[in-house]
């Protein structure tokens, strides 16, 4: 990222003097090689960005909410995009084969999670922001593909898809502290309550979600689904958990006070990533093979809109109030 770009939003998070937008999210079209801007309170399509030849897929903001990063699939290098001006603004190169991404919580460092490629092994990848270079790295099991950071951001957990498990990673040390192993395939989505002490992992092919114990780091609970599970994501209440089995084209709802599911939702087309927009009133739900975003009511569970967006839509970023 360029040095300017850097300095702008330093400056910008530490004096909060950031202009006041709506919330928009931020769709990945991994076929039309762009994003398309939902406003979320009209849940309307407001905007278009091309994003240049490369499969974009992924897409996480920086916290303080002017720019979002995106990985891109086939190029395998990242995109930065000026949200306020609406356009990419530069690609570069971290990491040999890269997923996924997150920052760290005060913004300072850029996660990659990157696959085993002829340049690299499956790690997360520390980019310093301001040095613009790598300053770390921590190897992990094969293909890490989702990561969370505990409520103090300390510690960063990253599922293994194809491991079937959990590594919980240090952040300031740089060092694995443990890993909670499930063997269940194609896992993926995590999810933290919002005290801090549970953390949902699907389990993929073992058709399950696991609840661990984050101050033990063992499991202690299991939550068993009709499907193999994707995705996992709470509801702003922490009443529910959204769960994807894509392959069944479903949603699955898991009320998190007894962990019985309470409803089950068809979707159109491979459902993949839930997120849940401000108000906490709507999940919104990639449908990738639809090319479309669906809208849930979390009051009653059920879809009540199908957002047009562009061709396999896949990540989703919420750019941040403020």
């Amino acid at each position: 990222m360029p040095k300017l770009i850097v300095t702008l939003l330093l400056a910008a998070t530490l004096s909060g003097a950031l202009p006041a937008a709506a919330a928009q999210l931020f769709v990945t079209n991994t076929k039309s090689d762009s994003v398309s801007i939902i406003d979320t309170d009209t849940l309307e399509v407001v905007g278009t960005i091309p994003l240049g030849k490369g499969k974009p897929n992924r897409i996480v903001f920086h916290p303080e909410g002017r720019v979002a990063w995106v990985v891109y699939d086939k190029s395998r290098d990242l995109g930065v995009i000026d949200a306020e001006a609406r356009k990419l603004v530069r690609r570069v190169k971290v990491g040999g084969n890269p997923y996924n991404l997150a920052f760290t919580p005060d913004g300072l460092h850029l996660l990659v999670l990157d696959w085993s490629s002829d340049t690299s092994e499956d790690a997360v990848i520390f980019y310093d922001l301001r040095a613009e270079k790598v300053d770390g790295r921590v190897e992990v099991s094969t293909w890490p593909a989702h990561g969370v950071f505990s409520r103090d951001g300390k510690l960063l957990y990253v599922s293994g898809e194809t491991a079937g498990d959990v590594t919980v990673i240090e952040v300031a040390a740089r060092t694995i502290v443990t890993r909670i192993v499930h063997g269940g395939g194609d896992a993926m989505g995590l999810a933290l309550a919002a005290d801090g002490r549970t953390l949902y992992a699907a389990a993929g092919e073992n058709k399950a979600i696991l609840k661990i114990d984050t101050a033990t780091h063992t499991t202690v609970g299991e939550i068993a689904l009709p499907g193999i599970v994707h995705e996992a994501t709470l509801t702003l209440d922490g009443k529910f958990l959204y769960a994807t089995l894509r392959k069944a084209n479903t949603i699955v709802v898991v009320r998190t006070e007894d962990d019985k599911i309470v409803a089950t939702i068809p979707q159109k087309g491979y459902p993949d990533l839930v997120t849940m927009e401000p108000s906490g009133q709507w999940a919104l739900v990639t449908n990738r093979y639809a090319d479309l975003v669906a809208v849930i009511d979390v009051r009653t569970h059920k879809q009540v809109r199908a957002i047009p967006v562009g061709r396999a839509p896949h990540g989703m970023a919420l750019r941040p109030r403020y």
